[in-house]
Order: structure tokens, then sequence, then C-alpha cells
């Protein structure tokens, strides 16, 4: 068979996606993780007095409740095994006769809150990174921006909330004491049905992405940034030795410039996520293959698909939402636009046809879907993060072809379950592109991922973001590690207080209080290190093709591909822009396929890419 031959049966080849039947009452995130198996189906409530009959209704019947707003957390925080509860039509707006505070139900979404408070000149300090995320999810999971000089989440601007407690009591929250627990509650506490929070004047804010040597991580001067800038992140791109600096400063409101932003969480086009689909199955099984050659070259393209996205972040990037636009097709940078605008961008979460823009997981069968990691770390330890980043990346292959490594800072914090609790705070935060059968097949970078994140919070303590990354980071042994002792004792005694029957209580609310140790992992799962729902101990826990193993110099049990070697310095050169990864392959996919053809058998050189492409029933 000839690489012509080949390239026509791959194109040839079809997909479908079918994550399996969910019956009427089951329930998951915004996509299939976790799988939640409640006793009843979700109740969708509108007032206070319906959530006071569900919590009556769950306490004559001895079952639990869970609250919940749009369910884009991807941890087992959001199930039940009693009533599930949607507080999205919980939707009311108030704006104080101070001026000053403002009162939302609890479904408000962020940027529907936002547009209200910019009809009466005023805004929120800070945001979240999305803006489709319900006032109640923020600060129950503690969703937040990145700023040391100001408010860094939703939840440091909450300055009362209205509850229904486990007794089915309405209260009013606004004690210090306990607003330390309910600022983030995990949904732990009662069901919230209205936040009050601080506002300020309504302001604009002045966004510039450039790129810097990555040494300024380790030299003082990225930590100095940090602390001094209105609000700032780092994208960092180890392969390359650069980061993409996101500067925002905070202008006033009369400032010319009505730019938004597709950062972060991007909007997509149909075209991009077709192309994206089908060639990161062919990248990966490249990456799973056993044969080094065809493995190199996976790793090749892989880079090559991350420069691209670097620059994304920074100029017009063919068939890619713009970075920060004016007019939704072209990059303006710098850009001026409303805070929230700017901040927590919004993505339409249902198809809009082929030439338009949607979330990047609601392309139908071309959805890009990630398991999204994020650990907090002491700002003080970034420089020797960064160092021990690099070493493993010398040890083993490693991209991050979504947008890189992210970095977001947060001032120290007294809200007992905050990851910044007690400390100034970097959040680090990079995604795993899942395959379309991400039970069975292994991503690519496996070996390096499973490394960093086990350093993190073995090494430093880090404490995992509550609505993110692998469900093995939310386990009675990983909870241990990263609640300090005091504030775990203390949202305890605020679990004890408000619900003393354990109305709310669920799997991950018993970890916290060391009565049980059950996660509701995916039934499907197969694999289990695959999707982080273990650490390997056996050869099975990862995906054909990989052994479980340890990196050389390292003691992390991780899921690393036979034969995968060690990558050299790459060469971004050999990707120019602006067509980058397009043009690379078209001036060299002769050369590469001769190279691999000339090195590997035919069933090695695509490591399994037939057999994963030829399968019916995907995920």
């Amino acid at each position: 068979m000839n690489f012509t031959s080949i390239c026509l049966f791959l194109i040839g080849l079809t997909f479908v996606r079918s994550g399996g039947s969910i019956t009427t009452k089951e329930y998951t995130s915004y996509r299939r993780i976790p799988l939640c198996t409640p006793s009843d189906d979700i109740r969708y409530p509108n007032t206070k007095e319906q959530v006071v009959d569900i919590v009556k209704e769950a306490i004559s019947r001895n079952v639990t409740v869970k609250a919940f707003g749009a369910r884009h957390s991807q941890t087992d925080i959001i199930c039940t095994e009693g009533i599930p509860v949607d507080v999205q039509g919980i939707q009311h707006f108030r704006l104080h006769d101070d001026g000053v505070t403002a009162t939302f139900g609890a479904g408000v979404n962020l940027r529907d809150a936002t547009e209200f408070l910019r009809r009466h000149k005023r805004g929120l300090r800070t945001t979240p990174a999305y803006g489709n995320i319900t006032l109640s999810g923020a600060i129950g999971t503690g969703a937040h921006g990145s700023t040391i000089r100001y408010n860094a989440s939703i939840s440091s601007q909450v300055i009362g909330l209205t509850i229904v407690d486990g007794t089915g009591m309405v209260r009013s929250i606004t004690d210090p004491s306990d607003l330390r627990s309910y600022r983030l509650n995990l949904g732990l506490l009662g069901i919230v049905v209205d936040i009050t929070l601080y506002t300020v004047p309504l302001y604009k804010t002045r966004a510039h992405n450039y790129a810097v040597p990555d040494e300024v991580l380790t030299n003082g001067v990225g930590t100095n940034w940090a602390k001094t800038t209105d609000q700032i992140a780092f994208y960092w791109f180890p392969a390359f030795h650069e980061v993409v600096i996101a500067n925002w400063t905070i202008v006033d409101v009369h400032t010319q410039g009505n730019a938004k932003t597709n950062d972060h969480v991007p909007s997509s086009y149909a075209s991009f996520n077709a192309l994206a689909a089908f060639g990161k199955e062919i990248i990966f099984g490249l990456t799973s293959s056993t044969c080094a050659v065809a493995n190199s070259l996976g790793y090749t393209i892989l880079h090559a698909v991350e420069y691209y996205m670097q620059l994304s972040l920074l100029i017009q990037t063919p068939n890619f939402a713009p970075i920060y636009t004016e007019d939704e097709y072209t990059v303006t940078n710098p850009a001026i636009g409303y805070y929230d605008l700017m901040f927590a961008p919004i993505c339409y979460d249902d198809e809009r046809g082929p030439l338009g823009s949607a979330c990047v997981w609601a392309h139908g069968e071309n959805e890009i879907t990630i398991l999204d990691n994020e650990f907090a770390l002491d700002l003080a330890d970034m420089p020797n993060f960064i160092k021990d980043v690099k070493g493993v990346l010398s040890k083993t292959p490693t991209a991050f072809p979504l947008q890189g490594i992210l970095m977001r800072f947060s001032d120290s914090s007294d809200i007992f379950l905050s990851t910044a609790y007690g400390r100034q705070t970097v959040h680090f935060e990079f995604y795993v592109w899942n395959r379309n059968d991400p039970y069975n097949d292994p991503s690519g970078c496996l070996a390096g991922y499973q490394t960093i994140l086990q350093i993190l919070t073995r090494k430093y303590r880090a404490r995992s973001h509550w609505g993110k990354s692998g469900l093995v980071y939310h386990n009675s042994e990983s909870i241990d590690l990263k609640l300090d002792r005091d504030a775990r004792r203390g949202f305890i005694a605020a679990m004890n207080k408000f619900d003393p029957n354990e109305i709310f209580i669920n799997n991950f609310g018993r970890r916290i209080k060391r009565k049980g140790t059950t996660v509701d992992i995916d039934p499907l799962t197969v694999h289990c290190a695959l999707l982080d729902n273990c650490i390997c101990s056996k050869d099975t826990d990862c995906g054909i093709d990989q052994m479980c193993t340890t990196l050389p110099g390292y003691t992390y049990n991780v899921c690393r591909t036979i034969n995968e070697v060690p990558e050299f310095t790459v060469d971004r050169s050999v990707f120019p822009p602006p067509l980058g990864v397009l043009g690379f392959l078209l001036n060299n996919i002769h050369t590469l396929a001769g190279a691999v053809l000339a090195n590997c058998s035919l069933s090695d050189m695509v490591g399994g890419v037939l057999g994963v492409l030829g399968k019916v029933g995907k995920f």
C-alpha cells in the first residue's frame, strides 16, 4: 500500500460518537464526565418557596439533595444519590438603593449579571474567565480570574447570601465568620437562592498580548508583574521558551473601544473543528505508535499545532476565532472594551451552521472535549516548579497544543476552601485533548502530563480546582494533601451547623468529612489512568501499547508509550507564520511520510490510527 492510498483510506473513514445510553434520571456535566445516578429526576425551581418545598420533601423521604447551575464542573461535586436541583430558573436582579450593592438570583449567569450592572453604570472588580456560568456555581467552586491587586474571584466579592439550610429554613448569611464557608461552599451547606455582591463604577480595560522569553518566570520579573498589574495571565509554551503575556489595564469607561475577547474559552468555527477532530486522531495515533520514527513525527506535528495556537493569541490566524476583536472577524491587539467582554467570553452551546462559531465542545461529532487540569501553587514556588517542568520535558516528549500552560494569579484568601487560602497563588492550568474514544485510546504526552501533575500534588501540595482535573486528584488522599487542617475543620463545622442531618451530603462531601472514600467514576471507564481516574499501577490501567512505568529520575507512576524517546530542542522555524502547521505539512509531507515508511512496519506506522478511526461507537 503506497502513501497516497493510505491517506485516501484514512480520509474515507468516518467515526461516530456514542457515549452509551443515559437514562432520564442520570445526568452529567456539560460533557459525559462524571456520570451521576440520582433517585429522582432533576427539579427546576423558580422561586425560594419551591426550593423550600424540595428540601422539606427530601427531609420527609430521608433522601439527599444537590443543587447546581450550568454544570461546568467535571468532578463529582455535582452528583447526588437523591434529588438533583437545577437552580437556573431562579432569576432576579436588583441594584440596591445604596447604588453599590446588587442582589441576583442564584441561576443568573455571569454575563447577564454584568450586562444588568452595565446598564446601571456599575461593574464587578473582576470576573472568572467564562461568562456562561451561574453566579451560584461560580461561588460554589471558587471560579476566578487573574489578579493579585484586586478580588480574583466572584466569591471574594460576596457580601451576603440567602440560602435554604438542611432543616428547610430560609437564612440570610451575612456574618463574616459564616461567609468564610459560604463564599466557596461546594453546594454542601444548603441551596443558595440569591447572592449579594459588592460592585464598582463601570470601567473598561485595555488588553495587550505579547510574547517574551520564558526566563521571566524564574528571575522574579513575572512574579513582580503578577503583583503589580491590574489583571494579568501568562501562556507558557515551554518547547519554544516563550510566554505570551495577556495584560489587562483598567481604563476610564469613556475610553474609545468596544472590543471583546475569545480568550480562554474560545468560540471556534465549524470548519476548524472538522479539521481538528480528524487531524487529532491522526496525530495521537502517531504519538501512540511503538515505532519511534512515527512517534516522533506525531510530536513534530503536535508542536506545529501548538505553535499555531500560540500565534492565535497574538495575531490573525487562519480559520480561528480572533483573540480580541471589534468586528467578530479581525484581530485587534491591543484592544479596549468593557471589562466583562474582555475578561469573560461566552459561546453558543449549539451548532451555528458551517460558517458559524460555537463553543469548541458544541460542534456535534466534531466537538473538541478536554480534561481540564488546574492546580494552585504558592506563588513563591513558581520559579522552582518551572524548572521542574523543564526537567520533565527533557525526559519525555510533551506538547501543550491547546493554549500552552496557562497561569493566573490570586491574592491570599481567608475563605476556607479557597485554593488560595493563606497564600498568594499562581494557578497552573493545561488541557488534555481527549480522543474520540477517551476510554480506550490515549492522548499524546500522558507521561509528561501525569508526572507534572504528581509533582504538583506530591512535591508542592498544590490544590486542585474543585471543578477541574481528573477524579484521582479529588479522592480522599488528594483532599487530605490539599486542605489546610484548620480550614477543613472550619468548613466541616459549617456543614454540621447548617446541615445537621446531612441533607446536602454527597460522596464528595463524605470525603471532605472523612466519612467515605467513594468517587463517582464514569462506569464506562476501562483504562482508569487515561482520564486520570487513577494513578496507574499496572499496564492495563493505560492504553494499548503503553506501559505503567516511571520516567528516569522520578518515582511517579505514569502511562508511557513503548519505545517513546525524549525530544531534542524543537525547531520552530520549520513552521513559520502565518500558515504554520498547514505550510509545514504541505511542504514536508512526502519527506516525513517517506521516513516513516522506511523505518516502520505498516502496522506500526500509524500506531493504531487505522484501528481507531475504523471503530464505530465513539464517545
